[in-house]
């Protein structure tokens, strides 16, 4: 289960924010919420973070990961590249960043490796497996709200952090503003046509590599395409 979320930003040390939030998704209990944060004007919106979240928990699965993390094997997905300097540089949080995308992922597995794991440490191996496994069948008749609960929980916290100036309720289209149905509409090509000019020079992607794209994303594509092989 997972959320997606839109934050404003306003950063003097990125890293350590970064340190932060990492902080904050580990504090709750036993939650294992995995959390990656990235500059929205560096990536191609809300598909692109989620197409690459999907390639890293696959990878994850098949054991061919590009990093030993799935938040550090998705940031090395969405910039391309197998540095994790570069990915930062192209992807990553910077001081003059305004806007983050931000996916915090919580799996049942997660949850249950890590209380498990604390009734080992006071029961022993077999007693703390029982045990863990008591606590998972309390939570199978709700665990959807109970994971989710735990994500609103996170994001709920979020809004406390130092460099945080607005957590987004609900889904927002990054950098769009305005009043009135024509001028949305027109700050959206606008923006569109920005993103399109701006990933491209970061990623290379040339006119002749989105025009030949069939998808209706073509950004989303071209990028998820290149993660995809980024470990072959």
């Amino acid at each position: 289960m997972l959320i997606y979320i839109t934050v404003d930003l306003s950063l003097e040390e990125p890293e350590e924010f970064v340190r932060r939030l990492r902080a904050l998704a580990t504090e709750e209990k036993e939650n294992g919420i995995i959390v990656q944060v990235v500059d929205a004007d560096s990536i191609a919106g809300r598909d692109h973070l989620l197409e690459v979240l999907a390639q890293s928990l696959e990878a994850e699965r098949r054991s061919c990961m590009l990093a030993k993390r799935v938040e550090v094997d998705m940031i090395l997905r969405l910039a391309c590249t197998r540095q994790i300097s570069d990915a930062i540089e192209r992807v990553g949080l910077k001081k003059e960043s305004g806007k983050a995308l931000l996916v915090a992922v919580v799996r049942e597995e997660d949850a249950y490796d890590s209380r498990s794991m604390k009734e080992d440490d006071v029961g022993g191996e077999d007693d703390g497996r029982r045990k863990g496994e008591e606590w998972k069948e309390e939570k199978n008749d709700d665990s959807s709200s109970y994971y989710y609960n735990l994500l609103i929980s996170f994001k709920d916290r979020l809004k406390a952090v130092d460099g945080v100036k607005r957590v987004y309720d609900d889904e927002v289209e990054v950098g769009l503003r305005g009043e009135g149905e024509e001028k949305e509409k027109e700050e959206k090509e606008e923006k569109k046509s920005t993103v399109y000019e701006h990933l491209a020079s970061i990623h290379g992607i040339s006119e002749q590599e989105l025009t030949s794209c069939i998808s209706s994303n073509k950004l989303v594509s071209i990028l998820a395409e290149r993660a995809n092989l980024l470990h072959r």
